[in-house]
C-alpha cells in the first residue's frame, strides 16, 4: 500500500509532461494542428467578366429547359409527325361516308355495386353487340340509342382471344354493314366519346392506313395500323370505315385492329355456344407426321369416354388437324355444345367417334 502513491505520481508526471521536440518524433500532437479559423478559405477562381457570367447563366438555363423538354416528350409520347384526332360534336360534322355507320352505336350503361359506367358498343346482326370493356356477370346492363332509351341488355360472354364482350340487346337496332378489307387500305377510324346515357356521344376521328392482314393460331384475322395522320392513342371501341361506308375493322382493347366480319362471326359463335368457345377436353401436342397426340384426357370432359392417351386426332368434322394451330382454330370456330365427328388414329387403326363439345372456360 505504501508503494503505490509514488508510482502514481511518477506516472502522472509523465502523462502531463510536454511532448518531445518535433524533430525527434514522427507524430503530431493535437495541439500542433492548425485552427480552422486561421485557414485561408477564399476561392481560388472567380468569374470576373460580366460577359462570362452571362454566358454561364444562359448555358445553365438551356440545360434546365432541355431537361424539361425531354421529360415532356417522354410523358406525352406522341406519334411521329401525328396531329390530334378531329372531334365531331354531332354526326353532321363527320365525313359523309361515315355518318350512317357511326349512328349505329349503342350506349351501354353498366351498373355494379358502387359504380356506374357508360360505354359504346358496336351493333351486329341477331340483336348482338360487342364492346372491348370486360363486363362482370353481376352487372346490370341497359342500352340506349337516339331512338330507344333504357332497354334491357344481357351479357352473353367474352372472347378472350380478341378481347370483346358480347351482349344481347333487348331492342331491335339496325346492325352495321361489314365488308372485307383489302390490304394497305386507307380508312376512316371513328371512336365514340361517351357523355352519359342520355346524351349522344362525341366522335373522335382520323384517317389511317391498315396494313396486310395476319392470321394467328386461332385463325383470328388482324391488321397493323401502318400510317396515320393523327395520334390514335386513346381510341377505344373504334371502327374503321371504308369509302363506301362499310365497317371493315374494329379496334380492340389491346389496340389491335381485327376484321369486322371476323368479329361478327365470333360473336355469333359465342352466342350460339351459350357464352363460350368449344372444348374437346384433352391436352395434346403436335405429332410428328401430322395430327395432335393426346397426352392427357381431362376427367369429366367430353373426350373422357371416347379418346385415350396416345390417340392422334387427325380431323374434327372433316377439318384436318395436321398441326396444333389447325386443331386450335377448328375448336375456336366451332360453337360449344356442338356435336362433332372426331377422327383419330389409335395405334395403327383409323377411328371415328361422335362427341358433344364442352365449354372452354
Amino acid at each position: 500500500m505504501d508503494g503505490w502513491l509514488p508510482r502514481f505520481r511518477r506516472s502522472w508526471r509523465r502523462s502531463s509532461a510536454s511532448p518531445p521536440p518535433k524533430g525527434s518524433r514522427a507524430w503530431i500532437h493535437p495541439s500542433e494542428l492548425p485552427s480552422f479559423e486561421s485557414l485561408d478559405v477564399s476561392p481560388t477562381w472567380q468569374i470576373q467578366s460580366r460577359t462570362a457570367r452571362s454566358v454561364g447563366l444562359v448555358m445553365a438555363l438551356a440545360l434546365i429547359a432541355g431537361a424539361a423538354g425531354l421529360t415532356l416528350t417522354h410523358n406525352s409520347n406522341p406519334a411521329s409527325g401525328a396531329m390530334k384526332a378531329h372531334v365531331a360534336k354531332t354526326l353532321a360534322q363527320l365525313p359523309a361516308s361515315s355518318r350512317l355507320a357511326a349512328s349505329h352505336t349503342v350506349t351501354l350503361t353498366i351498373t355494379t355495386p358502387g359504380h356506374i359506367e357508360n360505354l359504346p358498343a358496336m351493333v351486329l346482326a341477331n340483336d348482338l353487340a360487342v364492346t372491348t370493356t370486360p363486363i362482370t356477370t353481376n352487372a346490370l346492363i341497359t342500352g340506349s340509342t337516339t331512338t330507344h332509351l333504357n332497354f334491357p341488355v344481357t351479357l352473353i360472354g367474352r372472347d378472350k382471344v380478341m378481347g370483346f364482350s358480347i351482349v344481347k340487346l333487348g331492342a331491335k337496332i339496325a346492325p352495321l354493314t361489314f365488308a372485307p378489307l383489302p390490304a394497305s387500305t386507307t380508312v376512316l377510324a371513328i371512336s365514340p366519346l361517351m357523355q352519359g346515357s342520355t346524351k349522344p356521344p362525341l366522335y373522335a376521328w382520323a384517317n389511317t392506313t391498315l396494313g396486310d392482314p395476319t392470321v394467328d393460331v386461332h385463325g383470328v384475322i388482324s391488321y397493323l395500323s401502318t400510317q396515320s395522320n393523327a395520334n390514335l392513342n386513346g381510341f377505344t371501341d373504334a371502327i374503321a370505315i371504308n369509302g363506301a361506308g362499310d365497317v371493315v375493322a374494329v379496334l380492340s382493347g389491346n389496340h389491335q385492329w381485327y376484321s369486322a366480319q371476323f368479329v361478327a362471326r365470333i360473336a355469333n359463335i359465342v352466342a350460339t355456344g351459350r357464352g363460350c368457345h368449344a372444348s374437346l377436353g384433352v391436352i395434346g401436342a403436335a405429332e410428328q407426321g401430322g395430327g395432335v397426340r393426346v397426352n392427357r384426357v381431362i376427367p369429366k370432359s367430353p373426350a373422357q369416354w371416347h379418346l385415350k392417351v396416345g390417340d392422334v386426332i387427325t380431323a374434327i368434322n372433316g377439318h384436318a388437324t395436321d398441326t396444333f394451330s389447325a386443331y386450335s382454330t377448328v375448336l375456336y370456330l366451332t360453337p360449344a355444345y356442338s356435336q362433332v365427328q372426331v377422327s383419330y388414329v389409335r395405334r395403327t387403326s383409323q377411328e371415328h367417334t361422335e362427341i358433344t363439345l364442352g365449354c372452354a372456360l
